[in-house]
């Protein structure tokens, strides 16, 4: 016999965490491109029209699911090492954190940071300050940071760099070949990471660079 209205089990309220947390849980199982706001109310058992009540609209949604993804990144303490260590580590977190929910890292690369990107971006100008850089490059290296975070976190996704076909017709890839893809991606990012914090390192203080 069919449930009537009275037996069967009530829907949770609906509300906007309930909501952002969907839409994250849909990137992290299928992607991106399937988060939607008629996919993300069949998940919650609603109407798509109901979600418009919270979120503004997807561009709102999947903005505020990126930033429920590194809500949790833990910030260095001074117990972490110096300040280049400390930025290192909130770098490899942030990192690790996006590339554990799908592909949701691409939205930091146009997106505009909610307050917990905005914590993280936070920390990063306290720590480059503590390094000795003037505030605009300080700027600049925390967008330099941002975008290297994404690519890190959906490089981990996709396994590595991507697989370049007929180098021979490429005279300075072909001689680089077959090391083209070399590497892991936690390797790879923490190269990467390397070089840009060498360039930053070159131009703080150099009280701080001497102790």
């Amino acid at each position: 016999m069919a449930s009537s209205a009275r037996t069967r089990p009530a829907r949770p309220a609906l509300s906007r965490a309930g909501i952002v947390a969907t839409a994250l849980a849909v990137c992290t199982a299928d992607g991106i491109a399937a988060v939607t706001m008629r996919r993300v109310a069949r998940e919650l058992d609603t109407a798509a029209a109901s979600l418009y009540v919270y979120v503004a609209d997807r561009d709102e949604l999947v903005a505020a699911a990126h930033d429920l993804a590194v809500a949790d990144v833990e910030l260095p303490t001074s117990a972490d090492g110096s300040w280049r260590d400390r930025l290192e580590l909130l770098v490899e977190r942030t990192a690790a954190a996006l590339a554990a929910r799908g592909d949701i890292a691409v939205v930091g690369l146009t997106g505009t940071p909610g307050p917990a990107a905005l914590r993280v971006i936070d920390e990063m100008v306290r720590l480059l300050r503590t390094a000795g850089l003037p505030a605009l490059q300080c700027a600049w290296a925390v967008d330099l940071l941002g975008k290297h975070i994404a690519a890190a976190a959906l490089e981990d996704r996709t396994g590595g760099a991507p697989r370049v076909d007929d180098v021979e017709s490429y005279p300075a890839l072909a001689e680089i070949a077959t090391v083209l893809t070399d590497g892991d991606p936690a390797t790879r990012a923490a190269w990467k990471l390397g070089v840009l914090l060498d360039g930053l390192e070159r131009r703080a203080s150099p009280q701080v660079r001497r102790g």
